[in-house]
């Protein structure tokens, strides 16, 4: 399946870095992740991936900043759907996407349930109950549509790899229980929403922690998605789900987690390719591409050497990706 993007084994990147955000700096990781080999290069995520995604709404006035939580009204959050984002990073990425002679480029955008995850209708110290998940018809309606029109400022250039980053997915969603009684049918709807000016170019979804088979059996009915990404190194249990068979069925290809996003130990070429063989081993050869980490890696701002300790990891996922298609007989 994923031969229709690509001739072997892909790597990339989540999006974030633990780099404090400045033009100079997001030129910075940007060239590094270049000079690493990347074969799909992300947007560096400097900024908190969802502060970057609502602070347009805050310019608006729709959703208010208060002592750290995003607050909106139920009424000026209806409105977001007319809200046209501008997102800084967008516009420096596309310039050095040139630049640098960038054929595929990564643009992970939050996504509309992440989104909804952080912005309270109510008193944040009542948490997840009080935030914009709970008014189902408000997010599949319109925050959705917020999402789709980041997509649409997101795809002025071919090459683009468009991903919705959805963390809160793998808590929403359970083996049987969906909280706040969302349906399949309404995520699916959010997803659609979503990408569907992505039309023509590759489309993703990443969802890290846990996952259930209800949730990926689910994002496999949305048409418009071609690749799910999940991790597999710091949460291995995700191995044991009847991929091939939901991903055959779904016509989708795994973009797997191979490296930890959350220990500062840099995993060899061989930690990672052996993790990598073994997920090929399991799914399939034909429904396997786009190698990454688990997840971003701004996390592990206050480690010492953060930034160093994530180009090293990066760097290791590029060569053990050489190496499984020389392994393969890839090109």
């Amino acid at each position: 399946m994923w031969e229709r993007f690509f001739e072997k084994f892909v790597s990339s990147h989540v999006g974030s870095l633990p780099l404090s955000y400045s033009q100079e700096n997001f030129e910075k990781c940007f060239r590094d992740l270049v000079n690493l080999g990347l074969d799909v290069v992300p947007l560096p995520q400097l900024r908190d991936f969802v502060s970057m995604y609502v602070e347009p709404l805050v310019e608006k006035g729709l959703v208010e900043r208060s002592k750290g939580f995003y607050k909106a009204s139920e009424e000026d959050l209806a409105e977001a759907d007319h809200v046209t984002p501008v997102i800084p990073e967008l516009e420096l990425v596309y310039e050095l996407s040139s630049k640098y002679g960038v054929q595929w480029l990564r643009v992970p955008i939050t996504g509309t349930f992440t989104l909804a995850s952080k912005i309270y209708l109510g008193d944040p110290s009542r948490g997840i109950r009080a935030s914009a998940l709970s008014s189902k018809e408000l997010v599949v309606e319109s925050l959705s549509k917020y999402v789709g029109n980041i997509v649409r400022a997101a795809i002025e250039a071919e090459g683009r790899v468009i991903v919705i980053d959805e963390p809160i997915l793998s808590s929403l969603v359970g083996r049987r229980v969906t909280l706040f009684g969302y349906s399949d049918d309404e995520i699916i709807e959010a997803y659609e929403s979503e990408l569907k000016r992505a039309r023509g170019l590759l489309r993703g979804t990443h969802v890290c922690g846990r996952v259930s088979e209800k949730l990926v059996s689910m994002l496999c009915e949305v048409d418009r998605l071609e690749f799910l990404s999940h991790e597999f190194h710091d949460t291995p249990s995700n191995i044991e789900l009847p991929w091939r068979r939901l991903l055959e069925e779904g016509d989708k290809f795994l973009s797997p987690g191979v490296f930890s996003s959350r220990s500062a130990e840099v995993e060899s070429i061989r930690e990672i390719t052996s993790l990598a063989r073994k997920v090929l081993r399991v799914v399939g050869l034909e429904r396997v591409n786009v190698f990454a980490g688990d997840c971003g890696l701004g996390g592990l701002r206050g480690v010492e050497r953060a930034y160093e300790v994530s180009m090293s990891k990066l760097g290791n996922l590029v060569r053990a990706v050489e190496l499984l298609n020389k392994e393969y007989g890839l090109p």
